[in-house]
């Protein structure tokens, strides 16, 4: 063994940021995904909007049909916000936050060998050979590795009980025949 990572409890808001990245940039490599590039701009952009327009009449008197109307536009801008983010491929947090979430209680190791990874968890122990990752991202908090099975996998920094980050780098570049991609 190589690499060894013992994952538990993923969850922080440094990590959902950037697992949010990694899910979109992983869309954008799709054509839909550069196709709802522009309706997600104009939601992104409406939603900035809204929230500009709020901030600049915030500490001015409101009238009772305005409050009402305030009620109303902050959960839509958020939901314009979050929204136009994730079309636009910048980052899909609550897709990253109901997943993490999901994972939080799961406890999963992954181990790297010479000729294949291998992740197990309480209740299943799974290999794959280096060929099926299709892509390899790194934030300043874990690496992300996507897999042609669809399957993700979280890999803290922290969480290196065998092996060091900058390695792993270097080792994933070797194996995968393909750059590790910085978020």
């Amino acid at each position: 063994m190589i690499f060894h990572v013992e994952q538990d409890g993923l969850f922080s808001f440094g990590l959902l940021w950037e697992y949010g990245r990694v899910l979109g940039r992983s869309r954008r490599r799709t054509l839909l995904g550069k196709l709802l590039l522009f309706p997600g701009a104009w939601v992104l952009f409406m939603g900035v909007t809204f929230t500009v327009g709020m901030v600049t009449v915030a500490w001015e008197p409101l009238t009772p049909d305005e409050e009402l109307g305030m009620l109303v536009m902050v959960p839509l801008t958020l939901v314009l916000l979050l929204w136009g983010l994730s079309w636009c491929g910048i980052s899909r947090l609550p897709a990253a936050l109901f997943r993490l979430e999901k994972l939080r209680r799961a406890q999963m190791d992954a181990r790297f060998y010479p000729n294949r990874l291998e992740e197990a968890g309480s209740s299943f122990r799974t290999e794959y050979p280096y060929q099926s990752v299709w892509n390899v991202y790194e934030g300043r908090r874990a690496f992300f590795l996507c897999l042609e099975t669809h399957r993700l996998i979280i890999l803290p920094k922290k969480c290196f009980t065998l092996g060091e980050p900058d390695a792993f780098r270097r080792f994933m570049d070797e194996k995968c025949g393909k750059p590790v991609n910085m978020l």
